[in-house]
């Protein structure tokens, strides 16, 4: 029997649009065009299964009876009771059979499903994504005369089943996109629920260290907790700027920097002299792992200037700039103070040690100028696409 006209792209457009559709529009569409695809091909029953996530069953994503104009879904078939038809399907384009009960591809399945859906001939496809299969498409007749399918309907056939398994692979990208989706909304709710509780614990550590602070019995010991306070907190001001960032990796020089120098700022404010801090800052971004080691640094030297350039209440100004000079990243603080001896205060200098190791962290370079006042410089590579 000849294939009835058919305007094929017209129902290639309609299976196209499977991948886009929740799951119960899906089942309206596969019952509008298999009651259509039967019609065409003057069969009785199309199926579609798809392979369980075990691979061991196929179950049926759609069966449609164009006489009783059922649909339904849902059935099993075990792969390890018709392996002979699985071997057909793997290894054929196509598997067409003019009797199902006297080929050696399909009699196994006579019982459990040929003869009670009254299935005569069928012509099956199976469908791959990146070639492996994942289902099938079945195009069935029932009733007791075999039938012979044209090239035409193989063709037809084909076609069709060919755009259904892009739009199973179209759908299962989908998928794969909404779970990693949800994966990462579920990392960046885990991130800054870990940075908060992180904050919080600097915080912690802030406070137990100002209730030693409080217990100093001499200067020495309070600068000392207050040194320790101040490295703390310079700690804590990345970790209350990346909270809220909305990429957790990456840090934005301008906004932890200007952090930073108020709250140091705030730390050595006296009634008896006014140092101010001035900024030229890019727009520069770093990771966290620079992040940290360049607060520190911007902390150490700012501090160091505070307890070397200022004596005897001195006022002061202290000038931060940090450029992108030629992809790297150009650190310059300078202060207007009686600049100091450097070689003297390296010596035994616990501050001056942690500035070198950091700087060496950074993979930077860091130089001392005291000839006017004093200017600490370092540079360290910036990332290729803040350049």
């Amino acid at each position: 029997m000849p294939t009835q006209n058919i305007d094929l792209l017209k129902e290639i457009n309609s299976i196209s649009k499977i991948h886009t559709l929740k799951r119960d529009d899906i089942d309206t569409m596969m019952v509008e065009f298999a009651s259509r695809i039967t019609y065409t091909l003057h069969i009785e029953k199309l199926s579609v299964w798809l392979l369980s996530s075990s691979d061991d069953n196929i179950v049926s994503m759609g069966e449609y009876d164009r006489i009783t104009k059922e649909f339904k879904k849902g059935s099993i078939l075990n792969k390890s009771k018709c392996p002979n038809y699985f071997n057909s399907i793997s290894d054929n384009e196509i598997l067409i059979v003019p009797n199902v009960y006297e080929s050696e591809a399909t009699k196994e399945l006579s019982d459990s499903y040929f003869s009670p859906n009254n299935i005569i001939s069928l012509m099956d496809i199976p469908l791959r994504i990146e070639g492996k299969l994942v289902g099938i498409m079945c195009f069935e007749k029932i009733g007791d005369e075999p039938r012979i399918f044209s090239e035409k309907d193989k063709l037809f056939a084909l076609s069709v089943s060919l755009v259904f398994a892009s739009n199973l692979e179209a759908r299962q990208r989908r998928a794969v996109q909404h779970l990693l989706d949800d994966e990462l909304k579920e990392k960046d709710v885990l991130i800054k629920e870990i940075n908060h509780r992180v904050k919080n614990n600097l915080s912690v550590v802030v406070s137990l260290l100002n209730m030693q602070l409080s217990k100093a019995k001499d200067t020495f010991h309070k600068k000392l907790f207050e040194e320790c306070q101040s490295k703390v907190e310079a700690i804590a001001s990345i970790h209350r700027i990346t909270q809220n960032a909305e990429n957790f990796g990456l840090v934005n020089i301008q906004d932890f920097v200007e952090r930073l120098t108020q709250d140091l700022l705030e730390f050595h404010a006296s009634e008896e002299r006014e140092i101010l801090i001035s900024q030229e800052i890019d727009s520069i971004s770093i990771t966290i792992d620079q992040a940290v080691p360049l607060a520190l640094i911007i902390n150490e030297v700012i501090t160091n200037a505070y307890k070397h350039a200022f004596p005897e209440n001195r006022d002061g100004l202290v000038t931060v700039k940090i450029k992108s000079i030629d992809g790297k990243v150009n650190t310059v603080i300078s202060d207007n103070g009686i600049g100091f001896n450097f070689e003297n205060i390296q010596s035994g200098s616990i501050g001056i040690d942690i500035i070198d190791g950091l700087c060496e962290q950074l993979d930077g370079e860091m130089k001392y100028d005291n000839s006017n006042g004093t200017t600490f410089t370092m540079s360290f590579p910036e990332l290729e696409s803040s350049q």
